[in-house]
């Protein structure tokens, strides 16, 4: 542990897990985890955020990508830059869950900088709407994994996310890593629309092709949390305008039954993301059909 200043925050910089949980025995909603610290050190050096308590997981050993029990178990650290360069093997497997996360990081706004600091688990522990990861892990069907001084749990990603930058996670808990089922799509696909290059998306997609031919969907920044979808192929096509309708009615009701919020801030009105978010599905539908022919 290391301390500064009277008023300034306790700060650890545990070695490995045991560690980490060690630091969070007793932890209460002023302690702050940070990951990469590309979203949560400006938050607090703009005083946003003031915690009594840092625990920084940079030295904590919870980065890498493994096979573990018929999953794909992703670190919290593992960063964007490892996994686009790491994983050329498993990306062979047209079905392979990471081909949907190096399609969503290869596209990471902040360029190299944030590839390089940004971590898969910081950005599902945020929560932030707009972020590529949240919706990304709920057409996954990924679980997140939560460990803490009281044991370990896995929570459904469709169920981490509470609302805009709220998740399932416990104080005293620690995002110890992402949990990827295989065998559960034959092809990814995943779009984002920005208004310019440099925002934050106003509406992702990211969409699974499912073993029995059905579709599954997580729509990102359209709501304050990830949107999971089910969905019929389309059999004339992802611009039939009857599908899209479809796409449009499901969106609705899977808002009312999440409790999710349509985002309206100054990047977009919350009509607007709604209206354009059976567009962006389809794109992601129709880029995941072409893979999977291929």
């Amino acid at each position: 542990m290391m301390t500064g200043r009277d008023d300034a925050p306790r700060y650890f910089a545990p070695t490995d897990l045991d560690g980490v949980l060690r630091a969070l025995d007793g932890a209460d909603e002023s302690t702050v985890v940070v990951g990469g610290g590309t979203m949560v050190v400006p938050t607090m050096t703009h005083g946003h955020l003031v915690p009594t308590v840092i625990v920084d997981l940079v030295r904590s050993g919870l980065e890498g990508i493994r096979e573990e029990d018929g999953a794909t178990v992703i670190g919290a650290m593992t960063t964007y830059s490892s996994l686009l360069a790491g994983e050329r093997e498993r990306l062979r497997e047209p079905g392979h869950p990471l081909n949907l996360l190096v399609r969503a990081a290869s596209g990471i706004t902040g360029g190299p900088q944030i590839r390089n600091k940004g971590t898969l688990g910081g950005s599902a522990a945020y929560a932030n709407p707009s972020s590529d990861v949240p919706g990304c892990l709920v057409a996954l069907d990924a679980r997140v994994r939560l460990a803490s001084p009281r044991g370990v749990r896995e929570v459904p990603a469709a169920e981490f996310y509470l609302g805009a930058f709220r998740t399932a996670r416990r104080p005293d808990e620690v995002l110890s890593a992402l949990v990827l089922p295989r065998g559960t799509a034959t092809a990814w696909g995943y779009v984002k629309f920005k208004l310019v290059e440099s925002s934050w998306p106003v509406v992702t997609s990211a969409a699974a092709v499912l073993p029995d031919g059905g579709l599954r969907v997580g729509v990102g920044g359209a709501a304050d949390r990830p949107v999971p979808l089910d969905l019929p192929t389309p059999s004339e096509g992802t611009d039939d305008p009857a599908w899209r309708a479809l796409v449009a009615d499901e969106f609705a009701r899977a808002l009312d039954t999440h409790g999710a919020v349509p985002v309206d801030d100054v990047l977009a009105d919350a009509r607007y993301r709604t209206d354009i978010t059976p567009v962006i599905v389809a794109r992601s539908v129709a880029g995941a059909l072409e893979r999977r022919q291929g």
